[in-house]
């Protein structure tokens, strides 16, 4: 029962959450038309209301119809900035409402207060601007049926109560208007908040993955890394090699040139290795001027001219930011990782071939 009924609604309002919203409140809108179109068939049946009305009904009706369909069918996206088709369907409303008053007889007072829910209907959507725009459009066009209606009819329609009437919408649509309009103010208010929230959830999601120096991956980041490239290895059984760097002489640079400069170097050190590495690939600061390099499908020797591609990217690419020709050497271990069994012990192999190319000269790779 409950998957026909989820079958049902996904049919009627769509797959997509944003779009169900926006037909359930067209929808919505639908199902009020049909309420009041049941009080106007009471109304005909009672002798209140003329049966010419029912062509009115059958209007509003359509027109309610109508927007359903745009909206579900996603015709909307094209016709207008707004989707769920709002200020359209409003004025649609206040068209409907005015036309209502006319027919109305001694119901139309009430029809008034149907103006001013129609108002309120797009209170979700509307800008400040466009909340007064209705409400003062809706007064407007009840106006101009008053006045049509004590003009061409004064003996049914005495001027006086018309003009009672108008005063008694008048103030309703003022109200209206501060209303919606506040609603308009507070909802974009609340999506500034939520703007900023987002923003601030991101920037704690970087500081919790990212190094902040670099931008590189952080230790738990390459952690997460290490996992995914395991778990894929294990499904395609293909190869992956883990690559330890050290930059060389780093402490003379922070010595001769200044903390900041060593600082430069590493986001240097970070943007020239990401332009030689594949979009597979991962580079993070591991700690200081240490570096793991991550490659999936990536045999030894695969892994091998990899390192010496980026050790040319340096050599090519000086730090004249810092000093003219300075060049930025590097010692590496590269090992490959047999499995999820093996990541620490591999981290630890690749650490150990590293400083054994840091004791036999540095600026060379080891492999373990």
């Amino acid at each position: 029962m409950q998957s026909i009924t989820h079958i049902w609604a996904g049919w009627l309002l769509g797959p997509d959450r944003q779009q169900r919203l926006r037909v359930a409140h067209s929808l919505l809108a639908l199902g009020v038309y049909g309420l009041f179109a049941v009080c106007q068939g009471l109304a005909v049946a009672l002798g209140i209301m003329p049966r010419a009305s029912l062509t009115w009904m059958g209007f509003y009706l359509g027109g309610a119809l109508l927007f359903v369909a745009l909206v579900r069918s996603g015709a909307s996206h094209r016709l207008a900035r707004d989707p769920s088709l709002t200020l359209p369907q409003t004025l649609f409303g206040l068209v409907a409402a005015s036309g209502a008053y006319a027919l109305a007889g001694p119901l139309r007072g009430a029809v008034i207060a149907i103006s001013m829910l129609v108002v309120l209907f797009g209170a979700s959507k509307l800008t400040p601007r466009e909340g007064w725009g209705t409400a003062l459009f809706g007064v407007l066009s009840l106006a101009g049926v008053m006045a049509w209606l004590a003009w061409s009819d004064p003996g049914r329609h005495d001027p006086r109560e018309e003009g009672v009437l108008f005063m008694l919408s008048l103030v309703t649509a003022a109200a209206m208007g501060v209303l919606v309009a506040r609603l308009a103010r507070l909802r974009q208010r609340l999506m500034l908040q939520r703007s900023e929230l987002a923003e601030a959830l991101e920037r704690i999601r970087l500081l919790a993955t990212r190094d902040e120096l670099t931008g590189l991956p952080n230790r738990r980041a390459m952690a997460d890394a290490l996992q995914s490239a395991i778990t894929r290895q294990a499904r395609l059984s293909e190869p992956v090699a883990l690559v330890m760097i050290d930059l060389d002489h780093f402490k003379a640079i922070n010595d001769g040139h200044g903390h900041r400069a060593g600082d430069v170097v590493l986001r240097g050190f970070a943007e020239r290795a990401m332009s030689t590495l594949r979009a597979i690939d991962v580079l993070g600061r591991w700690g200081g001027e240490e570096f793991l390099l991550l490659l999936p499908d990536t045999t030894l020797e695969q892994a091998l001219a990899c390192v010496e591609r980026l050790r040319e990217q340096l050599h090519t690419s000086p730090f004249d930011e810092v000093a003219d020709g300075l060049a930025v050497r590097f010692s590496a271990g590269v090992t490959a990782c047999q499995g999820a069994t093996d990541v620490d012990a591999a981290i630890e192999r690749a650490d150990r071939a590293l400083y054994r190319a840091k004791n036999g000269g540095r600026s060379r790779t080891e492999t373990a």
